[in-house]
């Protein structure tokens, strides 16, 4: 089970969003709308992954959404997507210097969203939530290694990543949740924009 748990119709969505951005893409080189969509729905179904198949699923929408930006330098969205996707590349990461590197790299797409929109408050919590990231993450790995990276009742507990499933409320509530809910809100916002024709291919494909 994964660390978000199971949702097979919401998975189903995003692989369908993924597909039809994909297809639109590969019709049109230059469609950097079909990219940033494509980008934030690997971001998305990175969250049904576990381990080292969830973080290589965030770094090919990193890709996605850095050759969006290669494309078009004022996309805001790309920018908001890529600063959620390394947020949650970076709780994923169980070496800490590049932990924080992703948290900087997030740090960095946010802060152009904020540039570009100084008034839009979702930018300016992002930014504020990120900046605490690694402290977060330090309270998560300490939890994790005084219960042994595993359950505290002595099993193994799956993991994701290097994250425990055995991770408390609280630090969720705190912490890695709010900013890893944030990368998965920001994907849904950018998937959802494609819905239409997304559920069109599906009635066509079916």
């Amino acid at each position: 089970m994964s660390l978000f748990g199971d949702d097979p119709d919401r998975e189903q969505f995003f692989e369908v969003a993924r597909q039809e951005a994909q297809r639109q893409y590969e019709a049109d080189n230059s469609n950097v709308k079909a990219l940033v969509q494509w980008g934030g729905a690997l971001l998305e179904l990175a969250h049904y992954k576990q381990g080292d198949e969830s973080a290589e699923t965030i770094k090919e929408a990193i890709a996605k959404l850095q050759k969006a930006i290669t494309i078009d330098s004022d996309r805001t969205d790309a920018y908001w997507c890529l600063g959620n996707a390394h947020t949650s590349l970076g709780f994923l990461c169980p070496n800490k210097a590049e932990a924080n590197q992703s948290f900087k790299e997030a740090t960095k797409a946010f802060k152009h969203c904020y540039e570009k929109e100084p008034s839009n408050e979702t930018y300016k919590k992002a930014l504020e939530m990120t900046a605490k990231a690694p402290e977060y993450y330090d309270e998560i790995q300490t939890h994790i290694a005084q219960n042994g990276g595993g359950d505290p009742s002595g099993g193994s507990g799956p993991r994701k990543g290097g994250v425990s499933t055995s991770v408390p409320e609280w630090v969720w509530d705190v912490g890695g949740w709010v900013l890893l809910a944030a990368a998965v809100t920001g994907a849904l916002l950018i998937a959802k924009a494609s819905a239409p024709k997304v559920a069109a291919a599906a009635t066509g494909s079916s």
